[in-house]
Formats: C-alpha cells, sequence, structure tokens
C-alpha cells in the first residue's frame, strides 16, 4: 500500500507429461479382481504391458457396490468356494479357484507361499523387459507358457496389427504393436517390451527388426535375432522414434539425428553395420537421408533449413520381407521449434 513492490513466490511448476501411451481400455481382469468400490486404490494394466497405480471414480449412476462382509467368491469365477476351495495368493490375497487360474495350479501347491499370475506380472514386468533372474523370474517364466485366453477367438484388422478386443501378449492387456512391441513369427500375436525376457536391450519404437517367438510356440523360453538392417532402415527407425517421442517432423541432422544415434549406437543392435568407425557414420546417414526421397524430406525442399530432416510418411520402416502397404500413425501438429538446450529433457529417449 505505501508503493513499494511485493514480491510472490513463483507459480509451482506444471506437472510432467503423461507417458506416451495410447488411452486404451485398461484390462478387465485386474478390475474385476475382488471387486471395487469408488475411491479405491487400483493397479490398472496400461498399453505398454505396465502396471499402474489409479484410483476409482465413478463415471455413471450405474456404478456397483460392494457390501462389506460379503463371503469371499473366486475372482475369476465370481463363485464362492462350495465343493473346490479357494487357493488365496500371498501378495494380494485374492482367491481362486484351481482350475479358474492360468496355469491352473497344482494340488500341492502351499496356500501360504502361492502367488497368483497378476501379481507375478506386476513385480516381474519392466521398461526394456522383464525379470530374468530370481524367484519372480521363474514363475514368470512358467506362467508364461499358456495364454490367460483363446488367442483362436481374437478378431484381427487385415494386417494383424490389432484386434477389436484389445488383447495381446501373455498378460492380456492392451497394447498397440508400434509401441515397443514385439510379434511372434509363429501365432502372430503382439507381446509388449515389458513382459518379455529375451531382450539384451531396450527396443524402440516401431522397431520390428527382429525375428522372435513366444514361449507358447516354443513352449519354453523366447527366441528372437536380431534381423539385419540397412543404414536407410536405421535413418528411417531414428527418425520414426524421435517423431513419436517429441511429437515434431523435422529434426537438425547434427544434434538431434546423428547425436541420438551416436549415443545408442550399441543399443540399436546394428550387426554388419556396428563395426563402422564413428566418423564413417555421419556420411552414411546423410546419404541415405538425401538418397531416398520416397522416405525422407529435407528441409530446403519446404524452405527451411537443409540440415533439417523428417519422414515423408510417419509410419515405422517396413521390413525387407514386409509386402504390406505403410500402416501411417494418426496425423499430428507439426511444429518446428529452435533447437534449445532441454532437448535431452524433452526427449527422454535415451536408451539405458
Amino acid at each position: 500500500r505505501d508503493g513499494r513492490t511485493v514480491s510472490r513466490p513463483p507459480p509451482p511448476p506444471p506437472p510432467p507429461p503423461p507417458p506416451l501411451l495410447s488411452p486404451s481400455p485398461l484390462s478387465v481382469s485386474l478390475l474385476r479382481m475382488g471387486g471395487v468400490s469408488e475411491g479405491d486404490d487400483v493397479l490398472a494394466r496400461w498399453s505398454d504391458g505396465l502396471l499402474y497405480l489409479g484410483n476409482v471414480k465413478r463415471v455413471s449412476a450405474c456404478g456397483s457396490v460392494f457390501a462389506a462382509g460379503v463371503e469371499e467368491v473366486c475372482c475369476i469365477c465370481d463363485a464362492p468356494p462350495l465343493k473346490e476351495p479357494l487357493i488365496n495368493c500371498l501378495k494380494c490375497r485374492h482367491g481362486y479357484h484351481p482350475e479358474c487360474h492360468t496355469p491352473t495350479i497344482e494340488p500341492e501347491a502351499d496356500s501360504d507361499s502361492w502367488i497368483c499370475r497378476q501379481c507375478v506380472f506386476a513385480v516381474a514386468t519392466k521398461r526394456g523387459g522383464a525379470l530374468k533372474r530370481g524367484r519372480f523370474a521363474r514363475l514368470m517364466q512358467f506362467m508364461k507358457l499358456r495364454l490367460p485366453y483363446q488367442l483362436s477367438s481374437l478378431d484381427w484388422d487385415p494386417q494383424h496389427l490389432t484386434n477389436q478386443q484389445q488383447c495381446y501378449c501373455y498378460c492380456a492387456g492392451p497394447g498397440e504393436w508400434n509401441l515397443k512391441m514385439l510379434q511372434c513369427g509363429s501365432c502372430g500375436q503382439w507381446f509388449h517390451e515389458a513382459c518379455t525376457q529375451c531382450l539384451t536391450k531396450p527396443l524402440l519404437y516401431g522397431d520390428r527388426f527382429y525375428q522372435f517367438q513366444c514361449s507358447v510356440c516354443t513352449k519354453g523360453p523366447e527366441t528372437i535375432q536380431r534381423l539385419p538392417m540397412t543404414w536407410v532402415d536405421l535413418a528411417h527407425l531414428v527418425l520414426y522414434h524421435l517423431s513419436l517421442c517429441c511429437k515434431r517432423k523435422y529434426f537438425d541432422f547434427d544434434h538431434e539425428i546423428l547425436s541420438f544415434t551416436n549415443e545408442n549406437w550399441d543399443s540399436l543392435l546394428l550387426g554388419a553395420l556396428s563395426d563402422t568407425p564413428r566418423q564413417d557414420r555421419c556420411h552414411n546417414l546423410l546419404n541415405a537421408l538425401n538418397s531416398h526421397k520416397d522416405r525422407f524430406v529435407s528441409g530446403k525442399e519446404i524452405k527451411k533449413k537443409k540440415c533439417l530432416f523428417g519422414l515423408q510418411v510417419r509410419a515405422p520402416p517396413p521390413l525387407t520381407s514386409d509386402s504390406s502397404p505403410l500402416i501411417t500413425d494418426p496425423p499430428i501438429n507439426i511444429t518446428h521449434r529452435r533447437r534449445s538446450e532441454k532437448f535431452a529433457q524433452q526427449l527422454q529417449v535415451r536408451l539405458r
């Protein structure tokens, strides 16, 4: 009031952006387990195969209300014990009829130490690949020998990329085929990176350059083999990955495309290309971008800087033996922004 300026504390920083996941339906099996009420904290499986902590909100007047003290029922079939007793999971305490669980609970299972499929996957699934050692890794490998659904009952699109039921992987959760998933070469089902135990390095978005077989088809551990890639494939894959992570079309060659490639060189598992000296990678990548105008567009073609490159069509790189047409992603609002010092924080894609 006396004319002096009063300083105010700065406003709190905005919340972090949500993960790059499609708003697909949640796993119904998790929401059914034991019944849930408004305000409950639950684990919900998202399209990357991982579980996220959520809170139940009422979205309509037809929400179910569960009375306290009701008789315990099987969380799969909702039937009481009757003739067949329920076995409770050590971690979540939900009860199962032995025949309702996948795989069937063995008669000699110890009710004091038995852990259900959902809890095994909740612990073992990780970004970059599931656990490979320890008790939960062994339990997960055993659980993965059978799918908790009938694969033949799924309705697929002509390219066998998506199904109407949004049911994928060992976990029966939703998924997006181009967002870090592997397709089994035998059964054709898609599997989340987070649920597989065969990967040595994390996947890039749209990376289908693998020959993979799931545990159901091998009746044991998964098998995987890296397919050969060309410089054109590599340039396409890097641009597609960056475009999804940054939600931009054009990227600076030196500071973004080449920098990302060099920083993640060992994680890309490039086979014959991996021995390329660092000083030669620039020429090979630049030549691929400039000589394949059917895939890439240069900034100079649209009156921008010639050091900028983007994809003609925002789609994952096709496999050499893949004769199907390019499957494009939904359009996004493309804006070009000058490179800033916050690029590394914005990208958040450096592989660990």
